[in-house]
């Protein structure tokens, strides 16, 4: 009788490592489709709250997009209608106007960071345990 072993390990470390380093690449790709997605229900006169948009990615992956006009918040939560000469789906509250329009693609956005960086549906772990990624 032959008996064999195979010593496979998953590198948790490892796989955490990459985790951490891919995490702002996907914040960016979200808040960058979440940009692109949010500009046309943005109100538009002078085009100074459309161009105020910031996004901020944190180490840990995690971001913010922020529209920095001093009104941003009154238009933002506004009860008026907005012209739609420039922008012909302008509404208040255009962070969810464009989420309900396009959040798939958002999600679309963080999946193809993952699959460039070598990630499987498994989260880069292979059928065998060990892990897909490079690192």
């Amino acid at each position: 009788m032959r008996v064999t072993v195979e010593d496979v390990r998953t590198d948790l470390y490892g796989i955490m490592r990459r985790i951490a380093a891919i995490g702002p690449a996907i914040g960016r790709a979200v808040g960058e489709a979440v940009i692109a997605s949010s500009e046309p229900y943005v109100p538009y006169r002078t085009g100074r709250l459309a161009s105020s948009v910031v996004l901020d990615v944190r180490e840990d992956g995690t971001g913010e997009v922020r529209w920095t006009a001093p009104y941003a918040e009154e238009c933002y939560y506004a009860v008026r209608p907005f012209s739609r000469r420039v922008h012909p789906l302008a509404t208040a509250r255009w962070f969810e106007a464009a989420k309900a329009a396009d959040g798939p693609a958002w999600i679309a956005a963080a999946e193809g960071v993952l699959h460039a960086a070598g990630a499987n549906e498994n989260g880069g772990i292979r059928k065998d345990g060990r892990t897909a990624w490079k690192y």
